[in-house]
C-alpha cells in the first residue's frame, strides 16, 4: 500500500527543471551507466553540444561500485539538460525514465517504509509540489493517488524492520498508536481552524500530553486519541514565535547541513513575505507526514521540534522552496534527527 498527502495526489512533472539545474552531484548506478554510455557509443543518444565526451561523467575516486559515475555538469546544469525539446532530460526522452539514474527517478519523492506500506511525501523545492500547496481541500492521508501507484518504484529509509518510533527516549509507541498520531497530526497541522501558530502550540499541547503516557494508564492509542481532542478544543493560543526561538530553529537546520555544502544554502529574503495561512499549514503537515526525523529521533518532541524547524524556515525569509532544498537535501537526515532529540538545547 502506498499513502500520501490529498494535496499531493495530482503530482505530476510538468519540466521546470529545477532538479536538473540545481548544480547537483547526481550519481549514476553501475547499470544506468552502461545504458547511457552504450546508447552514446551507438549514436542513440546524441552527446550534448559544446560537452566533450570526457565531460559528460565524472569518476567517483574511491567511491562505492555500485555508484562508479556522477553526471557532468555544466555551468550548475545538468549536461544532459535539454532545455530547447520541452526541457526534458535527453536521457530520458531517448530511453526512457528507467534510464535515469535513482536520485532523478525518485526525485521530489520522499519515501518512508515501515510495516504497513510506503509513505510518500513531495520536497517543495520541486516548484511544481509547491505549486500544489494552498488548495482549499481538507489535508488527509490518502491510499494509492494517481501519482503515487503502488506498482511505482519508492527509495527512502526502510523501518519495515525497525522498532516503532519513540514516545520519548525510554518508551516506545507500537505502529497502531503512531500511524493514528501521525494521521491525526496530519489533519490538527492540516485541518485545524485558526492560524499555523494556534495548530503549532495545540501541537505542542498534544506531544507534551501523550508523551507523559505511563503503561498503567490504559492502552497508548485512547492516549493518543484523547490527547489529540484536548488540543483542539483548546482556546486559541495568542502564541507568537521569539526571535531567540526562531533562531534556535534556524541553528537546528544549518548545523545538520555537511561543511561542505553550505555554499549551497540560499539566502533569506530581508523582508519575509507573509504566506497564505492555509499553505503554510500545508506544507507542515506535509513535514508531519513521512517524517524520517520520526524514526531517527528520540522521541515524539524531536517529531514535533523538526516540524517547528520547518516553520522558522520560511518566517526567517526563506520559501517553502528554499526551506526544503535546505530539509530535504542539503541536511543530513540522521544529524537533524540528533540536533532535534531531547537534551539539546533550543
Amino acid at each position: 500500500m502506498v499513502f500520501s498527502l490529498s494535496v499531493h495526489g495530482s503530482y505530476r512533472c510538468r519540466h521546470a527543471g529545477a532538479c536538473c539545474t540545481s548544480g547537483w552531484p547526481i550519481p549514476v548506478e553501475a547499470d544506468r551507466l552502461g545504458v547511457i554510455r552504450g546508447a552514446l557509443a551507438t549514436g542513440a543518444l546524441a552527446s550534448p553540444l559544446g560537452v566533450a565526451d570526457a565531460a559528460l561523467f565524472t569518476t567517483v575516486d574511491d567511491g562505492p561500485g555500485e555508484t562508479p559515475a556522477v553526471l557532468g555538469i555544466n555551468e550548475h546544469i545538468c549536461v544532459f539538460f535539454d532545455a530547447e525539446h520541452g526541457r526534458l532530460c535527453a536521457v530520458q526522452r531517448v530511453l526512457g525514465h528507467d534510464a535515469l539514474p535513482l536520485a532523478c527517478r525518485q526525485f521530489p519523492r520522499v519515501s518512508l517504509r515501515d510495516p504497513r506500506g510506503v509513505s510518500v511525501t513531495l520536497s517543495h523545492y520541486c516548484p511544481t509540489a509547491a505549486s500544489l500547496l494552498g488548495s482549499p481541500r481538507p489535508v488527509t492521508i490518502v491510499r494509492d493517488a494517481p501519482a503515487f501507484p503502488d506498482h511505482a518504484e519508492y527509495s527512502g529509509l526502510d523501518a519495515t524492520r525497525a522498532l516503532p518510533p519513540l514516545l520519548r527516549p525510554d518508551v516506545l509507541m507500537d505502529w497502531e498508536s503512531w500511524w493514528l498520531w501521525e494521521s491525526s497530526s496530519v489533519d490538527l497541522l492540516g485541518n485545524a481552524d485558526g492560524s499555523p501558530e494556534e495548530a503549532l502550540a495545540r501541537l505542542g499541547a498534544a506531544v507534551d500530553d501523550v508523551t507523559r503516557w505511563r503503561p498503567d494508564e490504559g492502552p497508548l492509542a485512547d492516549r493518543v486519541r484523547n490527547a489529540l481532542s484536548r488540543a483542539r478544543s483548546r482556546p486559541a493560543a495568542d502564541w507568537q514565535p521569539s526571535a531567540d526561538w526562531l533562531e534556535a530553529r534556524r541553528r537546528l537546520a544549518l548545523d545538520a547541513i555537511p561543511d561542505d555544502l553550505h555554499g549551497a544554502i540560499p539566502a533569506a529574503a530581508s523582508q519575509p513575505r507573509a504566506l497564505d495561512p492555509i499553505l503554510l499549514k500545508q506544507y507542515l503537515a506535509a513535514h508531519a507526514f513521512a517524517n524520517w526525523t520520526a524514526l531517527l529521533g528520540r522521541g515524539l518532541s524531536a517529531w514535533q521540534r523538526s516540524i517547528e524547524v520547518a516553520y522558522a524556515l520560511v518566517q526567517l525569509g526563506w520559501s517553502v522552496r528554499d526551506a526544503d532544498l535546505l530539509l530535504r537535501h542539503l541536511a543530513d537526515p540522521r544529524e537533524l534527527a540528533s540536533a532535534c532529540s531531547p537534551g539539546k538545547r533550543v
